[in-house]
C-alpha cells in the first residue's frame, strides 16, 4: 500500500491552513461528534437557506488529519444542496469505509490513500460523521 505524494501534500495544506474554523453566529443547525476511539472532538454548525449549505463553521480538538478533512470537507459542500450533500456524506463514508464506490471529486481524491490505510478511517471521517449527524437533528 502507498500514499499518493499528491494526497500528501494536499493534506498537509490543509492541516497547516484549515478553513472554515469561525464560529457562526447565526446557524440552523448544530452538531457535535466526540470519537469513542480515538478522543477527537469536532464541532459543527451550519447555515442552510435555500435549500443550501450557505455557511459552515467547523471547531476540532483533533489530530492534523482530523483536521485537515474537516477542512476539506467544509471547502467541498459549502455552496451544496443539503440533498447533494447527504449523498456527499454516504459515497464519503462508504468509499472509506467499505472501499466501494467511485472516485471522489476534486480534492476529496485525497480519501483514495486514506481509504488504504484502516487506521487513519477514524479521523479521517471525523468531520464527515458530525457533518451527517448535524443535518440528521
Amino acid at each position: 500500500m502507498k500514499e499518493e505524494p499528491l494526497h500528501r501534500e494536499i493534506v498537509e495544506e490543509h492541516a497547516g491552513n484549515p478553513q472554515f474554523q469561525q464560529k457562526l453566529v447565526s446557524f440552523s443547525h448544530s452538531s457535535r461528534y466526540d470519537s469513542q476511539r480515538t478522543g477527537n472532538i469536532c464541532h459543527i454548525q451550519l447555515l442552510e437557506q435555500d435549500g443550501a449549505i450557505r455557511g459552515i463553521g467547523c471547531q476540532l480538538q483533533a489530530s492534523a488529519l482530523a483536521t485537515a478533512c474537516a477542512s476539506l470537507m467544509a471547502c467541498h459542500v459549502r455552496g451544496l444542496p443539503v440533498s447533494k450533500t447527504k449523498l456527499l456524506i454516504k459515497h464519503v463514508l462508504q468509499y472509506v469505509e467499505s472501499k466501494e464506490g467511485t472516485h471522489l471529486p476534486g480534492d476529496l481524491c485525497v480519501y483514495e490513500s486514506i481509504r488504504l490505510f484502516k487506521e487513519r478511517h477514524d479521523c479521517a471521517l471525523l468531520g464527515w460523521r458530525t457533518l451527517r449527524k448535524a443535518l440528521e437533528s
